[in-house]
């Protein structure tokens, strides 16, 4: 059974306006229990939109999502239930980011849990340790601190709350790379060494191929899926949905241009790299 399942699920902003607009449209998706799953997509194709759905902040148009089996939207319960299981970090942490003090903003969330001051303690803690924030920033305003380490506190705030899934919408936006393999460096531990199922956001393809699967949306649906290579060696129709291609297989399709005989499915540097030095023997 997957963790996360969506059947049939569509929504529509601003139905019965002449402003009527389809933002996702009849999405199946199923996310497997451990999995990192990249999901990218133009601006406006409906990915925010989607996870929002996930952990129930959007009620369905029509369709359902569940999450073990169970359907979110069948009582109060399941929904209180998914807000705590399936973690949202917004693309802006500072949506997220409100009290007067890194420690309470992370606390935030197993405060509302009703755990103990003790528990709550120790979840902060950990959580704050796991990100890479020092015991230096827990009293300082989060508003206070880095565009990168807003990502950190946001991301501590939803591993606090420990839930099965975590979902993250663009968390290196405007972050400089040292940000961003900052960031994706926590992303992958999170996943990888704790087996938490996370599901990631990013206009950056190269970010997306470090994932398990890939979700490609267009105009509100699911228009490619399957493993980074599978997805990324379609370079051509990856390019026609108006999205870049790792930088590894753009590399590698100029070469081929020029004469260099690569074989196909080549996403990251050191398949690239590996590549080139079995033709250069």
């Amino acid at each position: 059974m997957p963790l996360l399942e969506t059947q049939n699920l569509s929504y529509v902003y601003s139905e019965n306006t002449p402003f009527r607009m389809v933002a996702i449209d009849d999405v199946n998706i199923s996310i497997e229990k451990g999995e990192l799953v990249g999901i990218i997509g133009h601006t406006g194709s409906g990915k925010s939109t989607l996870v929002q759905h996930l952990n129930g902040l959007l009620e369905p148009t029509s369709g359902k999502v569940l999450l073990n089996g169970e359907d979110i939207s069948s009582s109060k319960s399941a929904k209180r239930a998914a807000r705590f299981r399936v973690g949202l970090c917004f693309q802006y942490p500072e949506y997220q980011l409100f009290e007067s003090t890194v420690r309470k903003d992370i606390a935030f969330g197993p405060h509302n849990m009703g755990l103990s001051a003790p528990e709550i303690e120790q979840r902060v803690n950990r959580a704050a340790a796991f990100v890479g924030l020092r015991p230096e920033h827990m009293e300082k305003s989060p508003f206070d601190l880095s565009g990168g380490e807003k990502r950190r506190v946001a991301i501590a705030g939803v591993i606090a709350m420990m839930p099965r899934c975590v979902v993250l919408d663009e968390p290196t936006a405007m972050l400089d790379p040292q940000g961003r393999r900052e960031v994706m460096a926590v992303v992958r531990e999170l996943n990888r060494k704790f087996g938490i199922t996370v599901i990631l956001i990013t206009h950056h393809m190269d970010e997306a191929a470090q994932a398990d699967r890939v979700l490609v949306m267009s105009q509100g649906e699911v228009v490619m899926e399957g493993t980074p290579k599978e997805v990324f060696s379609q370079t051509e129709k990856v390019r026609s949905l108006h999205l870049d291609v790792p930088q590894a297989a753009e590399l590698r399709d100029e070469l081929v241009k020029a004469g260099v005989p690569l074989p196909e499915g080549i996403i990251d540097t050191g398949e690239c790299a590996q590549a080139l030095y079995e033709l250069l023997k």
